[in-house]
């Protein structure tokens, strides 16, 4: 009895280790961030926590991706910033290097490989942007499929940059979703290809496609999205 009353409580120890554990978010580039189910209490400096910090630069982060790093920036938003009457309404961690082969956030069966995190001033999360780039048509359109079939009907809102774009947007609880798409032709692009081992870099044929920027949106901050208007951000609205 004894021998088996401890065999019980290390496996209700060990399940409660492991529940505990699959509910953890990871900082960023250590497990794909989960965009569907964030919890919106997460706190910054998990996401992006001291020891990423850059050793040469003030205000980045060097985020690990297996033998590689991703340069994110830190940057305070401000309104009216060059007026008398600059007020600070929050902070952007903006990814400013990646690649198409990084898996850095999930939304169901979409992989993202770039990220950026919008919060208050006393770090709450406002929205998280996230890109992948290089997709189909007919990718970008069973992304929206799979939302539509377990948010339900979107809307179609119009966004503009540059150029104008359709936003897609679902509902849940205490978020919004968005999602658009962006069709590239490459003109204005540099393809590398970098071979590390034999140490040569030669260019790569162009080939047009689409990029996609999928945000999530605290409910809370919905008012906020009109001070967001760089990186990612700019296609949020």
């Amino acid at each position: 009895m004894i021998k088996h009353f401890k065999h019980s409580l290390c496996a209700l120890a060990l399940f409660t280790l492991i529940s505990a554990c699959m509910g953890q978010v990871k900082p960023i580039g250590q497990a794909p961030l989960d965009l569907l189910d964030i919890d919106f209490g997460t706190k910054i400096t998990t996401l992006y926590p001291d020891k990423y910090k850059s050793e040469k630069w003030d205000d980045y982060y060097d985020i690990p991706v297996g033998d590689e790093t991703r340069m994110v920036q830190r940057d305070t938003t401000f309104i009216n910033e060059f007026s008398e009457d600059q007020k600070a309404v929050g902070v952007e961690y903006r990814q400013k290097s990646s690649s198409s082969g990084d898996t850095l956030a999930i939304a169901g069966d979409q992989a993202f490989s770039s990220l950026s995190v919008a919060v208050s001033l006393d770090g709450k999360i406002k929205a998280i942007g996230a890109e992948v780039s290089e997709i189909t048509d007919k990718e970008a359109k069973d992304f929206i499929a799979t939302l539509t079939k377990k948010y339900g009907n979107h809307k179609k809102l119009e966004g503009e940059f540059m150029t104008k774009f359709t936003i897609y947007e679902w509902e849940a609880k205490d978020r919004i979703f968005r999602y658009s798409t962006i069709f590239n032709d490459e003109k204005n692009t540099l393809k590398l290809e970098v071979d590390k081992d034999q140490g040569t870099i030669k260019s790569m044929d162009k080939t047009p496609h689409h990029d996609g920027y999928f945000f999530v949106i605290n409910k809370n901050f919905i008012e906020d999205l009109k001070t967001l208007g760089t990186g990612t951000f700019v296609y949020i609205k």
